[in-house]
């Protein structure tokens, strides 16, 4: 991975979220990413159990090196929704659903149209197939509902049948390339490049973020510690309802008998924020990427 910092978004709101945070609270990153997030964590709260989850492996070396001088840090190389439930109770757990700036300034990732490079696009590269795999290997009205489900991209079935013309992309700019084609020449240049909802889609394909999503929203608040505390940070529409459906599930559990299962310690949950907490003016100027970022935050009755 290149030498490329990520800044996280909604820091501040964040460490205000989990305030206060004291000696022996046990505290999870379930996306630790490079650790930016988990650094800000343990320096507010240095006697903190700590435990880092992401499924990255390039991603765990940068937050181990970058958190090397933790006292009681724990770092999983999984998926958190497979795992999260194996590692105890927590009065703390934050959910960063975005990708990192690394992975999409790192060119061999495949996940930007802004660098060539092979069309990977996998969190997790040793497992899966990748986007040009997925590619290769779906019909035409296959990868259409890809692209207009994942990507709400209102072109979907013109980019599809560029995209399954022969041969069928292999690299990033090969994708880019078919998606601006399909795209009608008057409307190639709007606000955002005509490939970013297909590279979105695909990647969310690829990575089963949406169902992933579910999981993680119904298995961290299941990790919660009575009075504990679930922040989840989402930065397109398709994941925020998911945030926003599952908490409002949750809150309404105890009167549910759908839920019970997630109610095996007899409390109920609370939302905490009636809206979604957006990044400042500030933050967005300093880091343009925070600008679609949404924070969630449920807690778990004592």
């Amino acid at each position: 991975v290149v030498a490329v910092e990520h800044t996280p978004v909604l820091l501040q709101q964040v460490l205000e979220a989990f305030a206060p945070l004291a000696p022996g609270m046990r505290v999870c990153d379930a996306t630790l990413g490079d650790g930016g997030h988990a650094a800000a964590l343990l320096e507010r709260c240095p006697r903190c159990e700590f435990v880092g989850i992401d499924v990255d492996a390039a991603m765990v070396h940068r937050a181990a090196s970058r958190l090397a001088s933790a006292s009681a840090l724990t770092i999983v190389n999984r998926w958190s929704d497979e795992v999260i439930g194996a590692y105890g109770r927590f009065d703390r757990i934050l959910v960063d659903l975005g990708v990192s700036m690394v992975h999409m300034r790192s060119p061999e990732r495949g996940f930007s149209f802004r660098h060539d490079g092979p069309l990977d696009m996998r969190l997790d590269t040793t497992a899966g197939p990748s986007a040009a795999q997925l590619i290769a290997t779906i019909g035409e009205h296959e990868l259409a509902e890809v692209i207009h489900r994942f990507g709400q991209e209102r072109y979907a079935r013109r980019i599809a049948r560029a995209i399954c013309q022969r041969p069928r992309p292999r690299t990033t700019a090969e994708l880019a390339d078919a998606v601006w084609r399909a795209y009608p020449p008057a409307q190639r240049h709007g606000r955002i490049h005509p490939a970013t909802r297909t590279f979105q889609a695909l990647r969310i394909a690829v990575n089963r973020e949406l169902e992933r999503a579910e999981r993680i929203v119904a298995r961290a608040a299941a990790a919660l510690a009575p009075g504990g505390r679930l922040a989840i940070v989402s930065f397109h529409s398709l994941e925020d309802r998911i945030v926003k459906h599952g908490f409002r599930a949750l809150a309404g559990a105890s009167s549910s008998s759908g839920m019970e299962p997630m109610n095996k310690i007899g409390a109920g949950y609370v939302v905490r924020t009636k809206k979604p907490i957006r990044p400042t003016e500030e933050e967005i100027r300093r880091n343009p990427a925070a600008r679609s970022a949404k924070l969630r935050v449920l807690e778990r009755e004592t």
